[in-house]
């Protein structure tokens, strides 16, 4: 494993520990076994601040290989929520585009938003570095390369200066080497192409102390500031950002290619107000974990719904696995598997009732509860607070 001494995006040294979470295992990793048969990895996982650029990065970086591969777990189509995410996503798009327009979306997954593009009638191809999500995109009829974004790809695939609009949606939490994949961009775009980047929002991450979204597969958290300090570092011209409520809170950022780097750029330079208390980490998930307890007191033992990389870290980090019998999830790609770290199968929902559910993917509670809280005496989320639902 790696570990990062220097901020990935502007070099300084000047890296601030927030919060150190522990040895943690990574999120994308389903197990098909138990915990009690094959233990998970764990590897350390620290939150750092940049005091230069106020960027927010996880420090542990294990080999990118360990977290895409040909047995990602992680299909969009499977999330109502994202789907109904996307192709809202996908109208945004084609109000601000010409009709007809090229566009390149990396970390493409399974399709889901390059599908719906292609039926509008634009022309569209797809990057993802994982096999069998890309397997996915191609049965939906996208073109898609099976690769990661950089300058090679763009320059073997001969797609320079090919696209109207690139695009990527939760990719760039996941890029170390930001610097290359903004340059790949760039080489990829006509002069003056638009680039379009929806993220996590790091401010709601903060605001509600979403410690379960803290991960080694995300290795960078974004304000508007500190996106907008990046992009215009990479030779983009910032045009706006708006939130959105993806996953609990997302940023969308519209910016456009510069003919050359932007000197200072336009985003105010870091200052102390943008520093993040990690204390308060401890506290939200110690209050969490006596939620889970009282609650498997009150009804006995509990059942989640989702088994998303946030839930399997909330499992983990509140150490409330004893507390479930099970985890339901609606992706056949982590149906028969296991909570890493835990004997806790995750399995396809069954119309089955019980006594207390937690909803573990509590950014999409509203449509899980609507479907599943008839079957329970009292349906939970306990992030951003305890809620019945």
């Amino acid at each position: 494993m790696k570990k990062r001494t220097d901020c990935r995006v502007c070099g300084s040294n000047d890296l601030r520990i927030i919060y150190d979470f522990g040895q943690q295992p990574l999120a994308g990793e389903f197990p098909s076994e138990p915990e009690s048969i094959r233990q998970a990895r764990r590897l350390p996982l620290e939150l750092a601040q940049c005091d230069v650029c106020g960027l927010l990065q996880v420090i542990n970086l294990p080999p990118i290989e360990d977290v895409f591969h040909d047995n990602y777990r992680y299909s969009s189509s499977t999330v109502p929520a994202l789907v109904n995410h996307f192709t809202a996503y996908a109208g945004w798009l084609a109000e601000r585009l010409p009709r007809g327009a090229s566009i390149l979306e990396f970390g493409c997954n399974d399709g889901v938003l390059l599908s719906q593009l292609i039926k509008m009638g634009f022309s569209c191809v797809g990057v993802d570095a994982s096999d069998n999500v890309t397997e996915l995109a191609r049965a939906k009829g996208v073109e898609v390369h099976t690769a990661f974004m950089n300058e090679t790809l763009v320059k073997e695939k001969n797609l320079e200066r090919k696209f109207d609009l690139v695009t990527c949606s939760n990719v760039l939490a996941h890029i170390d080497d930001l610097h290359s994949v903004l340059k790949s961009v760039r080489l990829a775009l006509k002069p003056n192409g638009l680039f379009m980047i929806e993220v996590h929002a790091a401010d709601a991450l903060v605001r509600d102390m979403q410690f379960e979204t803290v991960y080694h597969e995300h290795q960078s958290y974004y304000t508007k500031l500190t996106l907008r300090r990046m992009i215009e570092s990479g030779g983009f011209a910032f045009e706006e950002c708006v939130n959105t409520p993806m996953h609990g809170g997302g940023l969308r950022l519209v910016c456009r290619r510069a003919d050359s780097k932007l000197k200072g750029g336009g985003a105010p330079k870091y200052n102390r107000t943008e520093r993040v208390d990690g204390l308060r980490f401890a506290a939200v998930i110690e209050r969490c974990a006596d939620d889970i307890r009282r609650a498997a007191d009150q009804y006995g033992p509990l059942d989640g719904y989702g088994a998303a990389g946030r839930a399997q870290m909330f499992v983990n980090m509140t150490r409330t696995a004893d507390c479930f019998v099970q985890v339901f999830d609606d992706s056949p790609l982590r149906q028969g598997r296991y909570i890493v770290g835990t004997d806790v199968p995750i399995r396809p929902f069954s119309n089955k009732n019980g006594k207390a559910v937690i909803i573990l993917a509590w950014n999409y509670a509203p449509s899980i509860a609507d479907r599943i809280r008839d079957h329970y005496q009292e349906t939970l989320t306990v992030l951003p607070q305890r809620t019945v639902w």
